[in-house]
């Protein structure tokens, strides 16, 4: 019977799901299957195992001293689930939660699925399920009381703001794609991959003929929180990268293997860039470590799980499972992945990898001669060209942010009518000089209270139809929101400049005049400007901006003097003095 047991090892083979994605429940093993899994594990498992293990009276114990989180006993039933967990197929409602005090909060829901259909919508909480109140439950627990067999249904209570519902919701087949795909605007192919399931080769494929078709010309792949899967879907996976050339090295007891990626009809060799967490483990490491250690793609995000090991399937006498790690990968070109995993290229935490994926390959699909309005970026032996206009706008801002922030000064570059030219170290350190390269700095303000009203001097008469939210910012240097501003002209060369909402404590803020402000003449000004400031928790400080400019403004109509101070408004002072062309 054990000889039996050992050679349906060679029937499914699988890269285990990352230890805190597998169902936790604690599992009573029929312990007539103990001798067969002493046996698996004394002949399999990918290190010598000592004796005090093998000798451990229940299959519980065997495994609590194996110390392995990733070798695992499944009932039949858990067994299926787990597959199930890889293919991204159960019998639900169809729902995406998160755990609330409350029970559980619906952050998506599956279109046309059961929970669409009685009409759930996104951020409510479901409170009760099947008769038991969710509140404390465990996410497993929770979800098992809203999963069952296909057909039935299960009764829950909804939180909706005030407003509670009691409503019946039919369970079914749920299938959720492991990989979608989108075309992003300029060209550029978005791909996620969730899950190496069955399927996820050929919705690889599909995505990729689609996109192409669409115009796709560079590559985002996106294997954020992919918790892995079946090692033959990784394999046909790199084949779109490096063909039939080595993907993987495995090393069990006795041997070191290699294994070659699937061949495909395509290759993808157009720009290409990964996005990958701490959450990306098994499958989605193995894919990284083909594209990194062949140079196919930039590895964008944080540190992969560092999950090196294959596990094999077992099926017992009694029906159960045994997943069981036989060996250990290595990357094509044999570097350990195992509890150290794959560093990125570049490394985004606190921002969007997305994002900063996009920025990098937007001067790519889009190349454009004209350097002045971008800025290039060394990154992974290669210049990346970034337009600013891009990089500044709010959806992109802080992705930019962390990527300069990120890189030192040798390998930032901003681009002018003369070619590119360095930035300098304080340029670095100040940020702003990377977002709005060639303009001036007004000495800025410390302290500044929240409710600030600030007052604009130029150095000559405006035409205050030109200045516009587009022309005259205030944005929160973290965030890149824009604060609105109302905008009242003192004379024909001072502007008060009023926040519509009150500033936040504690924070950085970039006042900006645009040079597309005209002077009366219709002449723009000859350079933008931007004073930095600082607030403060207090809403009562008065604090003046003092011009460190060289060029002196032009003579007002009024004098400056009758219009300063303005009491009861808190204002600040800020001198931008800009002479006309």
């Amino acid at each position: 019977m054990f000889k039996q047991v050992i050679k349906r090892r060679k029937g499914i083979i699988a890269l285990g799901l990352a230890a805190s994605l597998i169902l936790s429940t604690p599992v009573l093993a029929a312990e007539t299957a103990l001798p067969e899994v002493r046996t698996l594990l004394q002949e399999d498992y990918v290190d010598p195992v000592s004796s005090d293990v093998l000798s451990a009276p229940t299959i519980a114990e065997t495994l609590t001293k194996l110390g392995d989180p990733h070798t695992i006993y499944f009932t039949a039933k858990q067994y299926q689930d787990f597959i199930n967990s890889i293919d991204m197929t159960f019998s639900g409602i169809g729902v995406y939660i998160e755990l609330v005090s409350e029970g559980i909060r619906i952050t998506s829901l599956i279109e046309g699925s059961p929970a669409d259909e009685v009409g759930l919508k996104t951020g409510d909480i479901i409170t009760e399920a099947a008769g038991q109140s969710l509140a404390g439950l465990s996410q497993d627990t929770a979800v098992g009381l809203l999963r069952g067999p296909e057909g039935s249904t299960v009764q829950i209570t909804v939180k909706r703001g005030e407003t509670t519902l009691n409503l019946q919701v039919s369970r079914r087949a749920i299938e959720v794609p492991t990989v979608e795909g989108k075309l992003i605007e300029g060209g550029i192919g978005y791909i996620a991959i969730h899950s190496f399931g069955t399927t996820t080769p050929a919705g690889f494929d599909q995505e990729v003929m689609d996109l192409k078709g669409k115009g796709a010309k560079a590559w985002i792949i996106d294997l954020r929180d992919n918790p892995g899967g079946y090692l033959t879907s990784a394999l046909n996976l790199a084949g779109y990268f490096i063909g039939d050339k080595t993907a993987l090295q495995t090393k069990d007891r006795n041997r070191t293997s290699t294994f070659p990626g699937v061949k495909q009809s395509i290759l993808l060799s157009e720009p290409t860039m990964f996005l990958t967490n701490e959450n990306s483990a098994s499958a989605s490491e193995i894919l990284t470590s083909v594209v990194k250690d062949y140079h196919k793609a930039t590895i964008i995000g944080n540190r992969t799980y560092g999950k090196g090991s294959v596990q094999s399937m077992f099926q017992l006498s009694d029906g159960s499972v045994l997943k069981m790690t036989i060996a250990k990968f290595f990357s094509p070109f044999g570097h350990e992945i195992n509890k150290i995993g794959i560093n990125p290229d570049v490394k985004i935490i606190n921002s969007d990898s997305e994002k900063t994926a996009e920025l990098l390959l937007k001067g790519s699909v889009q190349p454009n001669s004209d350097h002045a309005g971008s800025v290039r970026v060394y990154v992974n032996n290669k210049f990346w060209k970034i337009p600013l206009d891009q990089a500044k706008n709010a959806e992109f801002w802080q992705a930019y942010g962390e990527l300069v922030s990120s890189l030192s000064p040798e390998n930032l570059q901003k681009g002018t009518e003369q070619g590119w030219l360095s930035f300098s170290n304080e340029d670095k350190t100040k940020l702003w000089p990377l977002y709005y390269p060639g303009y001036r700095e007004i000495k800025g303000l410390q302290g500044v209270s929240l409710d600030k009203k600030f007052i604009v001097t130029f150095g000559g008469p405006i035409n205050w139809k030109s200045v516009t939210a587009e022309s005259l910012e205030l944005i929160e240097k973290e965030s890149g929101k824009r604060v609105p501003l109302n905008f009242t002209p003192l004379s024909d060369q001072q502007l008060q400049v009023i926040p519509t909402d009150l500033l936040e404590a504690g924070k950085t803020y970039w006042l900006i005049t645009h040079p597309t402000i005209l002077n009366q003449d219709g002449t723009s000004l000859p350079d933008g400007a931007l004073a930095v400031i600082q607030t403060t928790a207090s809403s009562s400080s008065s604090a003046k901006i003092q011009s460190n400019s060289s060029i002196q403004p032009q003579q007002s109509k009024k004098p400056q003097g009758e219009l300063l101070p303005l009491p009861d408004y808190g204002q600040a002072i800020l001198d931008v003095k800009v002479k006309s062309k």
